[in-house]
Order: C-alpha cells, then structure tokens, then sequence
C-alpha cells in the first residue's frame, strides 16, 4: 500500500529558492513534501506495518479453509514376515490334542480416504467475523504509524531549519567580529586603544567560533535522523530547500475532533473486538455437526505381487453425521468470559483516559501556540531594536565617541535578543504541529488522501 501525502507543502513551511549549501549533482535536494513522500514509501518500519495486513489476510483466508471439506488419503503396505500362531484343540481338525495355527497371510495393502465437511461451528463462525473485523484495526494501526513518522519528519525538518537560522545569525556576528578584530587591530597599532581591548574581541570571535561548530555538529545529526526516517544512506549529501517563515499561520481546526483521531479509532475497534471475541467464547457453548465419508480398500496375499493367485482384496465404505456436545470443560469458558468482561472495562477506562489527555493537549497546544506567538512578535521587535542599537553603538565606536566596552555590550545585548526570538519561533511551529496532530487534523488529512 502507498500513501501520497499530498496535503504537505505542509504545515508551517514555506517554499523558497534559497539553498544554505553548496548542491552537487549527487546532493538531494528536499521540500518537506518530498521528505514526507520519501519516508512514506521507504521508511522500512512502515514497510513491516503494513506486512501486518497481508499476514492478516492470509489468517482469514487461513482460517476461512476450517469450513471447506476436508479430505484425507491414506495407503499402507505390510509384509507380516512372522505370522502370529496360535494353539487351538485339534478335535476341531479332527485330531487328537493341540495344533499351532497361523493366522493371516504375509503381504497386505491398504488404502483409503476420508472426507469431513463442517456443517455447523458456531465458535469457528464467530472467529471468521472476529478475523473480518480486525481488518480496519490493522488499517488503523498502519495509518498511526503513517501519522507518526509524518508528524516526526516535519519535526526534524523545522528543527534543521531554525539551527539553520541559528548558523546564518551566528556567521552574521562572526563577520561582525571578525570586522571589529581588524578595526581594533588598527587602533591599538596607533595607540588608540589596549591591548586587552583587543584580545577581548579575540576571545569573542573564538567563542563564536567555538559555537557555529557545535551548531553544525547539531545540525548534522538533525540530517543524519531524517534520513534515517527516509530510509537514506548516512552518507547522502542532502539539503531542505524550505525556509521557515514566522508570520505566516497553518490554518489549524478551532476544535478539537476527536472522532478523527487515530488512537481514538483503534480503541474503538479493539472495544468491538473484544465484543466479537466473547461472542467466540460463548459460541464454544454450541455443539458441533460435521458430515463424515470414508471409503478404504485391503489386499492380501500369500505371495508378493498383485497377480498372485491367491490375490484377494475387498472395500468398505460408510457415510454419516458427527456431534460433539460440549459438556464440562472445568469452568474455562465461563473464566475467560469474565476476563473478556475486565478487558471491556479496562479499554472503557482507557478511552476515558485518552479522550480527557487529548484534550488537554489540544487545550495546551492552543495556549503554546498564543504565548509563543506573541513572543515571536515581541522577540522579533526587541531584535530589531538591539540591531538598532548596535548599529548606532558600532558608529560611535568608529567615530571614536563610544568606548570598545560599550559596544561589547551592544553586541551581547544583540545576540542575547537574537536566542529567545528563534527559541520562541521553534517553540510556535512545534506549537502548531502538535495542534494539527492531537486535534485530529492530520489524521483526517492522511485519511483523506488516503481514501
């Protein structure tokens, strides 16, 4: 089965012609689209899944054999080298005393066959309609996983992009630094300036440094999950094509629908389920009618061989009906159907359980999604007044009307500004992909591209 997932340009993402990396001819180049499509159809997790509905309908099928006739054929040869003997009165013979018989003759053949057709099983009827229902579970239990790995690799994807916003930041303050080094070189050689001053900017340039190579390193093992998700050598030279972008808004459900989320369904079936497996206990209750047919064929003789003189064979046939009547099994029915009773309550539980967590996770979900919004446009503006202020502060320093520190501290208020800003943009998008999948969104999405 393969899904096309066509509703992904998706979720939070907008496209762009802007690539961070160098791309070769052997670099993959992905949208969050394409990503999505590549997990769908590679992703070897997903692949077993979905074998599970093929062994499924091999058990039905399986299964369904137990009510066609069965028939058996069966042949035999002996060679009674030793016959059995026996004493018996020889006044029977006419003669006086005991005399050894044998009985039997030394070569025999047999063959025969043996039909049985089910005419009623209630217990066999009622696993059929249990086997026919778990049909839509593992259907279900397939689309869960899809939901999953989509919901994972779009995840990864924003993770990548905002550590890709973080790198374009970092290498904008390290050309910044790397621009102050050379100006305070100059000065200091003029005696403008300490050089402590200097060495100050320096240390500042190797943690930057220090921290665009972790960042990368971060980066990488985002690259290296995704294609593990897309089922990619971790070798691939791999890009993703689309940027973030803060201000524009996936339109998200204003309720939750908790009839399209996936688990919720599952419960559902496994709840009916249980019901069809105490109907099968209860069904053992009910006898059993099979038709029965036998035909066998028997050869003897003294000497080996089928045109032996004294060759001899005979048949017997016979047909009828069978019964079985259960009548005392030691209590085991009646104990397994007050389990299945316990097992109805515990998933009537567990519904109830998931049905409040769901909403309070939509509940959070939407709340995540308002404060990080509103820190997005506040850290966005405090940002843009931090580079304000560092722009004016770099000019002063230039003109030598600032000291160095001042503008130290400019550049320290600029990149603490620059943190909380894409720590509260990850936050929003981690925000609203969680809304579209516990709201039920995503879910009736896949289904829907899926019918």
């Amino acid at each position: 089965m393969k899904y096309r997932i066509l509703i992904m340009s998706m979720l939070l993402l907008v496209f762009t012609e802007h690539v961070r990396a160098q791309v070769t001819s052997d670099t993959l180049v992905l949208t969050v689209r394409q990503a999505i499509d590549m997990a769908v159809e590679h992703n070897p997790d997903l692949k077993r899944v979905q074998l599970d509905e093929e062994i499924l309908q091999k058990q039905i099928q399986a299964a369904k054999g137990a009510a066609m006739p069965q028939i058996n054929g069966k042949a035999g040869f002996t060679d009674n080298f030793a016959l059995p003997t026996q004493l018996l009165p020889g006044e029977a013979f006419g003669q006086e005393g005991q005399i050894p018989v044998k009985f039997g003759v030394r070569y025999g053949v047999n063959a025969g066959v043996e039909a049985n057709q089910m005419l009623f099983n209630m217990e066999l009827f009622q696993s059929l309609r249990k086997l026919d229902a778990a049909k839509s579970t593992y259907k279900l239990q397939t689309l869960a996983t899809v939901e999953d790995l989509v919901y994972q690799v779009i995840q990864v994807y924003i993770q990548h992009q905002i550590t890709q916003e973080q790198e374009d930041i970092l290498n904008s303050n390290l050309t910044r630094v790397d621009q102050l080094v050379t100006i305070a070189q100059a000065q200091f050689e003029n005696g403008i300036i300490k050089k402590l001053d200097v060495d100050q900017l320096r240390v500042n340039r190797t943690n930057l440094s220090s921290e665009l190579s972790n960042l990368k390193i971060g980066a990488e093992q985002q690259l290296n999950l995704l294609r593990f998700y897309l089922a990619l050598d971790m070798d691939k030279p791999m890009v993703l094509s689309e940027k973030l972008n803060g201000t524009d808004r996936y339109p998200l459900s204003p309720e939750l629908m908790l009839s399209e989320n996936i688990n919720f369904q599952l419960l559902q079936h496994q709840k009916t389920l249980n019901y069809l497996e105490g109907r099968t206990i209860k069904a053992g209750f009910y006898p059993k009618l099979s038709a029965v047919a036998q035909y066998n064929y028997t050869g003897q003789m003294d000497e080996f061989g089928f045109k032996s003189p004294n060759y001899s064979s005979f048949g017997a046939g016979l047909w009828g009906l069978s019964v079985s009547i259960p009548i005392f099994d030691g209590l085991q029915k009646v104990r397994k159907i007050q389990e299945n009773k316990l097992k109805m309550k515990q998933l009537e539980y567990q519904e109830e359980y998931l049905e409040k967590s769901s909403k309070m996770e939509f509940q959070n979900a939407r709340v995540k999604i308002d404060l990080n919004n509103e820190l997005v446009t506040t850290q966005e503006a405090n940002m843009e007044l931090a580079q304000g202020l560092y722009d004016v502060t770099k000019q002063s320093y230039q003109e030598g009307v600032a000291p160095l520190t001042e503008l130290l501290n400019a550049e320290t208020s600029l990149k603490e500004a620059q943190s909380p800003y894409l720590t509260a943009l990850l936050n929003f998008k981690l925000a609203e992909l969680e809304h579209v999948k516990v709201s039920g969104q995503l879910a009736k999405l896949i289904q829907s591209t899926n019918d």
